[in-house]
């Protein structure tokens, strides 16, 4: 078995429940046969590392057991007895960030639960996560959950307006309601939140002697769907769940169509 099979397996069984060491020590030894002794030191390590961090993912802790000098021994040394005894993978389980403790968001911990509770097939959620963009590879606007149009600004530079259509729009207002308005708001924040105005945003400013006014470039295309993926994460929702609302809630458009605003059609 090499390390790199071994490593996945037991990122597998590391991430599948709670963060607690004789969780993570059961779970490694449902996947190994034997009671090995360099697991324990092993899986404190693992917690160690990502202790008080948003869950990570697979390929986090894999990579963390790559470079682990304890699990390539062991590796190298019992290479001829290991092996996976369990390869199906436990049910991940919802494991919120030490922030997202009070959040009330679904407990929704598979694809298949997350489909339901969108009122999808699973292959509709794959189409409308599109996680590997595939809606812009072909030049088909049917196939894009978008609408464009450009608007010119005053400076003269473009502006792209996009719009999703209605049956994205439907899931990202259900997100918006059951998940997002459930998460507490930064007392900074003004801007599309509710029971906030204008007037609440210029109220901390009235009478200063200074007040700076600074925008942010290109600020929405700079939010990519790793960002808003990592926000589920840290909601504690297992990375394929947490990949699949990233990809909802964010538009997949190429960053250079960004750059290029004339060249939607």
């Amino acid at each position: 078995m090499t390390h790199r099979v071994l490593a996945d397996a037991l990122a597998m069984a590391f991430l599948a429940g709670e963060s607690t060491f004789e969780g993570v020590i059961t779970r490694l030894r449902r996947r190994l046969p034997r009671n090995w002794a360099w697991l324990r030191p092993l899986a404190k390590q693992c917690l160690m590392t990502f202790d008080g961090r948003t869950r990570p993912r697979h390929r986090e802790v894999v990579q963390f057991l790559l470079r682990n000098q304890g699990f390539r021994k062991a590796s190298a040394k019992h290479s001829a007895d290991l092996r996976v005894e369990q390869w199906m993978a436990e049910p991940m389980q919802r494991r919120p960030g030490r922030a997202a403790l009070g959040w009330g968001v679904p407990a929704i911990e598979t694809t298949g639960a997350l489909a339901a509770w969108l009122g999808l097939e699973v292959s509709e959620l794959d189409w409308f996560a599109d996680l590997k963009g595939l809606g812009y590879k072909k030049n088909v606007p049917r196939l894009r959950h978008y609408h464009y149009r450009t608007l010119t600004k005053d400076s003269g530079n473009l502006r792209l307006i996009e719009a999703p259509k209605t049956r994205l729009k439907e899931l990202q207002r259900r997100i918006l309601r059951e998940m997002l308005e459930k998460i507490p708001i930064h007392e900074a924040a003004h801007g599309f939140c509710k029971g906030r105005s204008i007037k609440t945003f210029v109220a901390p400013h009235v009478a200063r002697w200074v007040v700076i006014r600074m925008d942010l470039q290109d600020f929405f295309p700079s939010l990519g769907a790793a960002r808003i993926q990592t926000f589920f994460l840290t909601a504690g929702y297992p990375e394929n769940v947490a990949d699949l609302l990233g990809g909802i809630c964010t538009n997949s458009t190429p960053q250079e169509v960004w750059k290029d605003s004339s060249g939607i059609r």
